[in-house]
């Protein structure tokens, strides 16, 4: 499958190969734990590294749609009706215009608990 991948260092969007499982997104990301954030109404969603903010010092930031900022490289990736993982809807061209670049900035963690 085809993904598009965010690199904040090197200020870059370009597609990459992957199976879509969790070890094929954390060798493409470099981490060992995911997370998943910046869900779009289209059902993409990107998928990050869930120890970014602990690196010292953390990697370099992205703001994609309003949301982040998001440290490090990150995999824009989509799902379907059931869950499973697919092919992002959003071309490389959009993911683009989606994206700030915020550098070397640094950003204190935070844990957020919603009851139901």
């Amino acid at each position: 499958m085809i993904f598009i991948k965010i690199d904040p260092q090197a200020c870059t969007v370009t597609t990459v190969e992957g199976d879509a499982g969790n070890e094929s997104f954390c060798n493409l990301i470099g981490c060992q734990f995911l997370d998943v954030c910046a869900r779009q109404d289209n059902y993409d969603a990107l998928l990050i590294d869930d120890d970014g903010l602990s690196l010292d010092p953390q990697p370099p930031a992205f703001s994609f749609n309003g949301f982040g900022p998001i440290h490090g490289i990150a995999i824009v990736a989509g799902c379907d009706e059931d869950g499973k993982t697919t092919e992002p809807v959003y071309t490389v061209e959009q993911v683009l215009r989606r994206i700030k670049w915020l550098g070397n900035i640094c950003t204190k963690p935070a844990i957020f608990v919603t009851s139901w």
